[in-house]
């Protein structure tokens, strides 16, 4: 493990130990890396809306003697995606003539999903995938939930996941059902959480629950310390960023389509068998126009 991993690393175990300040400066270098590597200090400090003392008081928890030291380890991360850097130049050359407004939107548009796709699928991901996809394999039942706009993605990966395991259960609360949809979660099951600030209530109150219950989550999420990624088992972040006023889950999405894929590649026969006889169920009830 690296030293800039393990400065994640510390940062995430360290953070609910943190003064409200300090966690406040770790989620922002946790979310955006980045800029650590990017910005002085006090830059950082004021992106992150504090004083740059707090940075400084963070560094020293997570043993880290001066600024040098810990921006040269998210420097050498840089190295790692030179993208960020083709990123940053391509928004110091453009203008805002205002006769391509409309046009510059656009594309600012495509480029940030782009690069929360780009974020979500770093060096880091397959590992984390991997073990999401170990942890549903050995489930008895796989919840997911979902609420607001995160619900198209734990929607999308539920009805795919029903084509080829008959043991997903999709927590969606539909005439008040929400509590019973979680009867009976367990140590031997798993449930996926999709979600990203702000929080909405129900999926939170479902992941503490499932961990009331000892069982494991996988959260799909915006930041390694959302409140749903509290003592999961696995954390996949998928950046919300977005250009518009409301917030972005394409990446979301491409990570629950990324591990349904996954699911599919490992599961070999007995996978495309059942995809086979859904087809063929589906067929009975003419559900696709045909040309």
């Amino acid at each position: 493990m690296g030293v800039q991993t393990d400065l994640r690393e510390k940062l995430i175990s360290d953070y609910a130990k943190l003064s409200p300040q300090m966690q406040k400066a770790a989620r922002y270098i946790l979310d955006h890396p980045n800029d650590v590597a990017l910005r002085s200090m006090r830059a950082l400090a004021r992106a992150a809306n504090v004083p740059p003392s707090t940075v400084t008081r963070l560094m020293s928890a997570i043993g880290v003697e001066t600024w040098r030291d810990f921006r040269d380890h998210y420097q050498d991360r840089l190295l790692d995606n030179p993208a960020s850097y083709a990123q940053r130049a391509r928004e110091t050359q453009r203008t805002d003539n205002d006769s391509n407004r409309d046009a510059h939107l656009l594309e600012s548009i495509c480029r940030t999903e782009i690069d929360n796709i780009s974020a979500a699928f770093s060096p880091d991901f397959v590992p984390h995938m991997i073990t999401a996809c170990e942890a549903i394999e050995d489930a008895r039942q796989v919840f997911i939930v979902g609420s607001g706009a995160a619900y198209p993605a734990a929607f999308q990966f539920a009805y795919a996941y029903r084509l080829f395991c008959d043991n997903g259960v999709l927590v969606d609360g539909r005439s008040g059902a929400f509590g019973d949809e979680l009867r009976g979660i367990g140590r031997r099951d798993i449930l996926i959480a999709v979600g990203a600030k702000p929080y909405i209530r129900d999926t939170v109150r479902a992941v503490e629950y499932a961990r009331s219950q000892h069982c494991p989550v996988i959260a799909v999420t915006d930041s390694d310390v959302s409140p749903i990624a509290v003592d999961a088992r696995t954390t996949l972040v998928a950046r919300d960023t977005s250009q518009s006023f409301f917030q972005s889950f394409t990446a979301a999405l491409s990570v629950m389509q990324a591990l349904v894929a996954l699911l599919v590649a490992r599961g070999g026969p007995k996978a495309l068998q059942r995809i086979a006889a859904a087809e063929e169920q589906l067929a009975v009830f003419d559900t696709y126009l045909e040309d």
